[in-house]
């Protein structure tokens, strides 16, 4: 049997937060985009979050998944604060969510940064392949 000691959280590798450019309409003073700070949330945080995307429906219940997926995003942005009230009053909206889908309303864009959020949150690993990996 393995060293349990192995398993101890202080032996666990930290997931970095991540720099991206996730929209060309807000630049800084050189016109470069800016960068935002996104982070994997913790599996409590996104069982909340799919608690939260469950609604009734007319044969028992049903996951929304766009209203995850947003809240999700919401959630896994560090920089800039999505809960920032002075920055919500300047979209005039009055949630994260709301927020987010104003400062990055490009269609393209928000499926990019949908699609980096399950990325980093790791939703774009396949069980076999970590299979595979592990195999190997």
């Amino acid at each position: 049997m393995e060293n349990l000691k192995l398993f101890l959280k202080e032996n666990k590798i930290k997931k970095e937060n991540k720099l991206f450019a996730v929209t060309e309409s807000l630049k800084d003073e050189k016109g470069e985009a800016l960068k935002w700070e996104i982070r994997a949330v913790t599996t409590s945080e996104d069982e909340k979050i799919r608690e939260e995307c469950i609604k009734e429906a007319k044969r028992g219940y049903r996951m929304d998944y766009n209203l995850y997926l947003k809240k999700l995003a919401a959630a896994s942005v560090v920089y800039p604060s999505l809960y920032n009230a002075a920055l919500q009053d300047s979209y005039g909206v009055h949630s994260p969510e709301d927020l987010l889908c104003a400062m990055v309303d490009n269609p393209g864009e928000y499926q990019e940064l949908l699609k980096l959020v399950q990325k980093i949150n790791g939703f774009d690993v396949k069980l076999t392949d970590k299979v595979d990996e592990a195999k190997n």
